[in-house]
């Protein structure tokens, strides 16, 4: 079942539950605050007529005539003789005669009745339960009857009860009717505003898992379905990205063992032809396309791992400095070479820091390295070590020729080199800054990269202070 549909039959059995409690409940209270009603109306009556009855007793002294003036036929006027507080003799209309709705009955002071606007209890005594029932008529302090009023209703003749419950019955049902009305109507367009762009969504989502990266939803609403719809689009983005560099990797780990297997293909096919004979340099050619190789894969696995999160790290406490020092001495005869000034820039001399040493020398090693490979001749190359809270940074500053503004988000990038600056004729298969990234990373730490052309690169690192290490 469509979610539109599911969502307009919920509206509507909601609505018609609460309908129904509704009727359920109005139908309990109408009848039972309407029937007290109606028994304190009859007993205001009741006592209307004992008042008459007690004014008529108390002209007369007897009750001779009375069950004649119940049986007047036009007694319309009751009610104003009563407000008059007039007597027998000048009250008009004292019955409602056989036809009515009320029933009047008096009883003497014995129970006997005297007195019935329908004649059918006369000379009745009443029982105790129905005297009970009756307003008691005291003349004098002495008791002398009992008035007692029913409502009789007629056959076929809906009671004032009945019809008033069945009125409000039937407004509810209308209600109910029009409120189901309106309940899948709404349902139906808040469905439809709901489902719309669920459907939209859906629609792309197929197509993106098909293949097509460069889907995007431009839709207007409610503030879930825009934020739902800005996660898609912002899904999308990345998958079409991770595309692109997942395309980008399979195409530079291609080119990257292209080179090499040819050349060792091209140079073992030549032993084998005799065209080349087996010697020393040969061999030592052979060897270096290997050993070429095995660099780029067990690059290409530290990396994986690091982005995996799952990149081994053997801790322990070591003086940073002296790492610092010893990756200095390791490139200072290209920097020599190069005639390119190595300087380290530290405000203490023993900074301990608590991490894997093969990783951080690694992530130095790849920071000078690349930077002494951009530096022209006469330049500096300055490595800056910072104590602060929390944490230690390290920066790598040259003054190279510096990176395109273009270019910075991408540096960290596998394989990726600018056109200029990074290029594969003058080395690297462009897995250096990634390796460095991940490993940074590994430790809990940050790395960035500052740049604008011609005025040189600085990138930046920073590692949790040993007791800030996070936990693996």
């Amino acid at each position: 079942m469509k979610l539109r549909t599911r969502l307009t039959l919920a509206f509507i059995v909601v609505v018609l539950l609460a309908v129904a409690t509704l009727a359920v409940a109005v139908g309990w209270a109408t009848r039972t605050f309407f029937h007290g009603y109606l028994e304190d109306v009859a007993g205001k009556r009741q006592q209307v007529w004992g008042d008459f009855f007690t004014a008529y007793y108390r002209d007369r002294g007897e009750w001779t005539g009375v069950q004649e003036l119940l049986d007047i036929p036009w007694h319309s006027g009751l009610d104003q003789g009563m407000v008059r507080g007039q007597g027998m003799g000048r009250g008009q209309g004292l019955g409602r005669g056989r036809t009515g709705l009320e029933r009047v009955i008096l009883a003497d002071s014995n129970g006997r009745v005297i007195a019935d606007t329908y004649g059918l209890k006369l000379g009745e005594r009443l029982s105790e339960q129905e005297l009970a029932q009756g307003t008691a008529i005291v003349v004098n302090g002495r008791e002398v009857g009992t008035v007692l009023l029913t409502t009789a209703t007629p056959p076929g003749v809906l009671s004032r009860e009945d019809l008033f419950t069945r009125s409000v019955t039937v407004a509810i049902i209308l209600a109910g009717i029009a409120a189901l009305i309106l309940a899948g109507l709404a349902g139906f367009f808040l469905a439809r505003r709901i489902a719309g762009p669920l459907s939209q969504l859906t629609a792309a989502v197929y197509r993106l898992a098909a293949g097509g990266w460069e889907q995007r939803l431009v839709l207007t609403g409610d503030e879930e379905i825009v934020q739902l719809v800005t996660a898609f689009n912002d899904m999308a983005a990345r998958l079409e990205k991770y595309e692109a560099l997942r395309r980008n990797l399979v195409a530079d780990v291609a080119h990257e063992l292209r080179t090499p297997l040819t050349v060792l293909r091209g140079q073992l096919e030549s032993l084998q032809a005799g065209a080349l004979e087996i010697k020393p340099d040969v061999i030592m050619s052979l060897h270096d396309e290997i050993l070429r190789l095995s660099r780029l894969v067990h690059d290409l696995q530290e990396l994986s791992l690091a982005e995996a999160k799952k990149l081994p790290l053997h801790r322990e406490t070591f003086n940073l400095v002296e790492i610092v020092q010893k990756v200095f001495n390791f490139f200072q005869v290209e920097a020599d070479s190069k005639n390119i000034s190595l300087i380290l820039d530290t405000e203490e001399h023993d900074i301990e820091i608590e991490g894997d040493r093969d990783r951080l020398t690694q992530v130095l090693i790849n920071l000078l390295g690349n930077a002494l490979r951009y530096t022209p001749s006469r330049g500096r190359v300055e490595v800056t070590i910072k104590e602060s809270p929390g944490e230690v940074s390290v920066s790598v500053a040259d003054t190279g020729p510096g990176i395109a503004p273009a270019d910075l988000p991408y540096v960290f990038e596998r394989f990726y080199r600018t056109e200029k600056s990074r290029n594969r004729a003058q080395g690297g298969a462009g897995l250096g800054l990634a390796i460095a990234k991940g490993f940074v990373e590994a430790h809990g730490g940050r790395i960035w990269v500052e740049s604008q052309p011609g005025q040189g690169t600085r990138f930046i690192f920073t590692i949790p202070a040993a007791n800030h290490i996070l936990p693996l």
